[in-house]
């Protein structure tokens, strides 16, 4: 099995590729930085994986940190990790922070505590181990609550919050040094013996989003996109465009950095479709499609609403769309949903005789 890691969840980005054969990393790369994560983490996937001699066809699993960790970071990494795995067909496994922050030192202490603090809030969230197992996680408490939970029971602490952990209770807490955040190196090969899990990894919050994305409604409901829709996917976008794009085409743009697609079903079949790309603060649409006896029924709205929230978790600025001059219908749909004119391609579609109006929204 090959196996790549990686995390953005809190004060570090890293990677690492896992031969499970040989049981050993092919390479890996970690660098601290408090923001930037969603500029680093695809370049170094791509350094990684060709310091390791795989390519990512190869790869048979994904393995990406959940949180808790801040917000806009575990995000990063998930819509990667979740991009990934729809475009290589291959498995994606979740490992909470906790765990992937005790890898490296769970079998070398029986009785261990994960501290983590959450940003200058004056809380912290943990995890007790006890023979490897997690046994109880506490998410945004105070240290009193956690370091009571441990009982008479002496126990080594590790994490951004162990050495407050280590003052609070000095006789049952032994600082442990170089652990105090997830690395994927460090715990890739515990994410490589993970069970399979169904569907893609959650991410877990210290606490509920102020502005929640409306991915479920009745009589749709939206959702984002699995590798198990592409071929559905393909039969959609070929119905609306001529061309259209290929189940391998949609792969490969899905495999795309900052690349995901959200999906509008009805009656428990695709009905519409939005791909879109991140990249430094902006996202374009790179398409968006209705079943043409579906159109006029709000279905495409639906779809960039919920766009728009996600991309303002993800701390997106502005969303770019590309229509032909002559689409009047797409361009009507998009000045209502507040796009506004920025530009013009001469010539861009319909070999030169078309030109592209440039749109663009702050989401």
């Amino acid at each position: 099995m090959l196996v790549l890691a990686l995390d953005t969840t809190l004060a570090s980005c890293s990677v690492a590729v896992f031969d499970s054969a040989v049981g050993r990393i092919r390479a890996a790369e970690q660098q601290a930085m408090d923001k930037g994560h969603a500029e680093a983490i695809a370049p170094m996937v791509q350094r990684v994986l060709a310091a390791s001699g795989v390519n990512a066809a190869d790869l048979t699993r994904i393995a990406v940190t959940t949180g808790p960790g801040t917000f806009t970071g575990l995000r990063i990494g998930l819509s990667l990790a979740h991009g990934m795995g729809v475009a290589l067909g291959c498995e994606v496994v979740g490992i909470d922070t906790l765990t992937a922050t005790a890898a490296p030192v769970l079998a070398d202490h029986r009785h261990l505590l994960v501290v983590q603090q959450a940003g200058a809030t004056g809380k912290f969230y943990a995890g007790q181990f006890a023979d490897g197992v997690l046994t109880g996680a506490l998410l945004f408490e105070g240290l009193d609550v956690i370091v009571g939970r441990l009982g008479a029971t002496p126990h080594h602490v590790i994490g951004t919050g162990a050495d407050a952990a280590r003052a609070r209770a000095p006789q049952i807490c032994t600082r442990l040094t170089g652990h105090d955040l997830p690395v994927a190196e460090h715990f890739v090969a515990h994410a490589a013996a993970l069970p399979l899990q169904q569907g893609y990894p959650q991410p877990i919050y210290l606490r509920e989003p102020d502005a929640k994305p409306s991915l479920g409604f009745q009589p749709e409901l939206i959702r984002l996109a699995e590798a198990t829709d592409l071929a559905a996917l393909s039969a959609l976008h070929q119905m609306c465009f001529e061309p259209g794009w290929s189940a391998e085409s949609l792969r490969a743009s899905l495999s795309l950095p900052g690349a995901m697609a959200l999906l509008a079903e009805r009656d428990g079949k695709l009905r519409a479709f939005l791909l879109i790309q991140q990249a430094a603060g902006e996202a374009e649409i790179i398409t968006l499609c209705t079943e043409p006896r579906w159109r006029r029924r709000a279905l495409a709205e639906k779809l960039v609403d919920a766009a728009r929230v996600l991309l303002r978790q993800n701390q997106v600025n502005t969303l770019h769309l590309e229509v032909a001059a002559d689409n009047i219908a797409a361009a009507t749909l998009y000045a209502k949903l507040g796009f506004a004119v920025r530009g013009r391609r001469k010539g861009y579609y319909k070999n030169g005789t078309t030109d592209a109006v440039l749109m663009s929204l702050v989401p």
